[in-house]
């Protein structure tokens, strides 16, 4: 059965049948008139992203007339669960309808699926900062990528009338990404660069480290975190040999994986619930990765940062980067943890060079704005540097 499910792609299919029911109802729901409105939608999370929460409030600040709506809904498995969602899309649809901007941070069914309509700005704020390993139609077709047929009849990262990234390095790597032309990249800083700088929130999330691990308090901690691999294979560093390989070398570490791996169960093991990453670099010692973007997030913090990349051959030929890894991070990299363990030991990492990749990848938010929030919202809501960035970069 499942062999001529293949042969026939009834995935493609039910994909085509999707789309179709989509356009209908978007057609039917032209009627409804547009507000003064931005909708901030994302699949990546059940719940709003800092981004978006950051993003919101800036909006309020610089336009207190604007309504602003935030819907936050993962995928969920199993055949009788997508059927609700296929009905949460409704609600999608209408506030979609009823926008003049939309706000996506990844892919999105009723952004790119459904026939544009008019008065409504698509704008991509895509999950992560900078341009490291290469994702969307950059590797449609590879083990990382999506499937070009089911692609082709979800129309993939279509109809973006803005992309947002955080260098100017990284807009012809977004293009690609995204199927658009540069001149749509418009440079600006995501609102996270804010907490990541900010000593208020460093402190707050220090205070309640200490009370949620008071056994930590006033040992050295090293952040692990390693890319989620979508390629159907399994990352390289066992996290419990790691952990104690640290603690060998002093420190306590702490490993983030991305919500849909597994945790290994091992009580050496220390995962901190209740604590993102962006919360937990900015009390760490030094952060440790191997492909993970999340390298940007600990340069703006200025953490030093460590690679370890055993399998680098094989990854670069079944994903590949948009620059040379690891060259132009310019970070100590390791192939194993011991060579990993003893670069920590002699502090081949340090805040300099976390400085450097940050001025490279980073925007820095320009002086006529209290925050990269602030920034964004104007872009957002299509004022002078939508307009100055466009002008700047056709």
């Amino acid at each position: 059965m499942m062999s001529v499910a293949r042969r026939l792609r009834l995935d493609v299919l039910a994909a085509y049948a999707a789309r179709f029911a989509l356009t209908v109802v978007s057609v039917v729901m032209r009627v409804l008139p547009r507000r003064h409105k931005v909708t901030l939608l994302t699949r990546q999370s059940s719940t709003p992203p800092s981004d978006f929460r950051l993003l919101r409030e800036a909006m309020l600040r610089t336009d207190p007339s604007v309504e602003v709506v935030m819907i936050a809904r993962m995928v969920p498995p199993g055949i009788v669960r997508k059927f609700a969602y296929a009905a949460h899309l409704l609600v999608e649809m209408y506030h979609a309808s009823t926008s003049r901007v939309l706000v996506v941070d990844g892919y999105s069914i009723i952004a790119s699926a459904t026939p544009r309509s008019e008065g409504l700005t698509v704008v991509q704020l895509w999950h992560a900062l900078g341009a490291l390993k290469k994702f969307g139609l950059s590797i449609v077709g590879q083990r990382g990528g999506r499937d070009p047929l089911l692609a082709k009849a979800m129309r993939m990262h279509a109809g973006y009338d803005i992309v947002i990234a955080s260098a100017e390095r990284c807009r012809e790597p977004f293009a690609e990404a995204f199927g658009a032309d540069v001149s749509k990249v418009v440079v600006a800083p995501l609102p996270r660069v804010d907490r990541l700088r900010d000593p208020a929130r460093r402190a707050a999330v220090r205070e309640r480290f200490t009370y949620l691990y008071p056994e930590l308090t006033g040992k050295r901690l090293a952040l692990f975190a390693p890319t989620v691999r979508t390629e159907g294979s399994m990352a390289t560093i066992d996290p419990v040999e790691l952990t104690r390989a640290m603690a060998d070398a002093g420190y306590a570490t702490i490993t983030k994986l991305h919500p849909l791996v597994p945790v290994p169960v091992d009580s050496q093991l220390r995962v901190a619930p209740g604590l993102s990453t962006q919360d937990l670099l900015l009390i760490a010692d030094l952060f440790i990765t191997d492909y993970s973007s999340a390298v940007f997030e600990a340069a703006v913090a200025e953490v030093p940062s460590y690679l370890i990349a055993p399998d680098l051959d094989a990854y670069t030929q079944r994903r590949d980067f948009y620059l040379t890894y690891p060259e132009d991070l310019g970070l100590p990299m390791a192939h194993t943890i011991d060579e990993l363990v003893e670069m920590v030991r002699h502090q081949a990492a340090h805040a300099d060079m976390m400085v450097t990749l940050r001025e490279n990848y980073v925007a820095v938010t320009h002086e006529q704005y209290a925050t990269a929030a602030d920034e964004l919202a104007r872009v957002v809501l299509g004022t002078d540097v939508v307009a100055h960035g466009r002008d700047k970069h056709d």
